[in-house]
């Protein structure tokens, strides 16, 4: 008989507007689902929204593809309401995500070290709390930190980290963490041929992803401002999650060369991100740090070449495919890999395509067996 494993986390399906996690999530049960019986707790309603997801019962279990889901409404997200709902589930294994969230980790936690919950194997994914632009708020998550080593809270659970920098982050905050080093595990990749044209003198550059400091669309924009020459496209999608932080970056693109042309498109399910990669020829994200970062997969995935930063994500290694990294410190090399891609021909941007191509396959597919293995172990 399988084992039950427990699955916490903010937001779920038909969600997306938290991001990664979601997708880390789903992968993990879509790939997991005949070794493993899947229950999910989590919101009624999607990151931020006011109203619940309307094609789902709240407050009760739902079949959400190979996995039960309970969405729970707001008034039930208080320590009781998480005592009763967990201990009426028979599980095996509770696998929380997120180190700061503090409705679906730390509150289940705060009932674990108070006894109120089943003694059953804990694990929890700091799901990039960690890792870059976590200097956010740096107090108080200080404070936090302290205080729950103080407390307990984390005591006698295992850490699942899911790249090398995530792993050394995790030991920098708590130094006697047993932590599991496992990728995250991703949807199926079918091949895409890219068909987008490129001429010379002109470039698509997107950015998908929340619209909020960490991601950093702020400096993404300084970099276009610098651009003079040739014709940019620049369209981003995402929710705007910090309001005063996209104030700054809209005075930016009103600021703007006339040579580049800055667009908002406003938010996008997942469903539509592959078509969306696939019109662009670059995805321009100098964000602060990833323990993982999907968006980035998809970017690859869908023949988009990626302008990243060096040193903060687990993907220093597509540097060999095109010279499109650059540590967040040197923006002058970041405007330099602009006007580099917005020179390309049609014939050289079709020979880092089909580099990218290899790349993406070599690790979405090489590695996968080995990562669903470390998976079952880290759940089992």
């Amino acid at each position: 008989m399988p084992k039950k494993v427990l699955v916490l986390n903010g937001q779920y399906l038909p969600g997306y507007k938290g991001g990664g996690p979601i997708q880390s999530c789903v992968n993990m049960i879509e790939n997991l689902k005949d070794q493993f019986e899947f229950y999910v707790l989590t919101a009624d309603r999607d990151h931020k929204e006011e109203h619940p997801y309307s094609e789902i019962k709240v407050n009760e279990w739902n079949q959400v593809g190979p996995a039960k889901v309970f969405y729970m409404s707001p008034e039930l997200q208080n320590l009781s309401g998480f005592q009763k709902i967990l201990n009426s589930i028979d599980y095996d294994t509770i696998y929380f995500n997120g180190f700061y969230s503090p409705v679906f980790t730390i509150k289940p936690l705060i009932l674990r070290r108070l006894g109120k919950l089943k003694d059953k194997k804990t694990i929890l994914t700091p799901r990039g709390d960690f890792t870059g632009g976590s200097e956010n708020k740096k107090f108080k998550k200080y404070t936090y930190i302290y205080l729950s080593k103080l407390f307990g809270l984390y005591k006698n659970l295992n850490w699942h980290a899911t790249s090398d920098l995530e792993m050394n982050d995790i030991k920098k905050k708590f130094n006697a963490a047993e932590i599991c080093n496992v990728s995250n595990l991703t949807s199926n990749y079918i091949p895409v041929n890219s068909s987008l044209s490129k001429n010379r003198g002109e470039l698509r550059l997107v950015f998908v992803s929340r619209i909020f400091p960490k991601k950093n669309l702020k400096f993404a924009l300084e970099v276009l401002k610098e651009i003079k020459s040739g014709i940019v496209t620049f369209d981003i999608f995402g929710p705007l999650e910090d309001k005063l932080y996209w104030e700054d970056c809209n005075k930016l693109i009103k600021d703007m060369p006339e040579n580049v042309k800055v667009s908002y498109k406003g938010e996008a399910p997942h469903s539509e991100i592959g078509n969306i990669f696939s019109n662009y020829h670059a995805f321009l994200f100098p964000t602060l740090g990833e323990n993982y970062g999907h968006v980035i997969v998809e970017s690859m995935a869908n023949n988009c070449l990626v302008v990243l930063s060096k040193g903060v994500t687990p993907w220093d290694s597509y540097e060999k495919i095109a010279s499109t990294m650059e540590y967040l410190s040197n923006k002058n090399g970041f405007i330099k890999i602009i006007n580099d891609l917005i020179a390309l021909t049609e014939e050289q941007f079709s020979d880092f395509t089909k580099k990218n191509q290899d790349y993406i396959k070599d690790h979405l597919i090489n590695g996968k067996r080995l990562n669903i293995k470390g998976y079952a172990d880290l759940l089992s």
